[in-house]
């Protein structure tokens, strides 16, 4: 798991645990709706991952047919 992920994931619980202890319900709401949104850019990350190194499937790789002129 990258840093970035790991640090959206941990203000994600943060943000939960503070939520569940606060007496003002409008301010837990918001708390919750952040940590929602955390939580969705550290899935976006992992989907971002996948389409992003393509050298995971064994595609991405620069292939030597020798027709390089130097």
């Amino acid at each position: 798991m990258n840093i970035e992920k790991r640090a959206l994931l941990d203000h994600a619980e943060r943000c939960r645990r503070v939520a569940n202890e606060l007496a003002h319900s409008e301010a837990a709401q918001r708390l919750r709706a952040m940590a929602d949104e955390y939580q969705a850019r550290a899935t976006r990350l992992d989907d971002e991952d996948v389409s992003s190194n393509p050298g995971r499937n064994g595609h991405g790789h620069f292939e030597d047919n020798g027709d390089r002129e130097d």
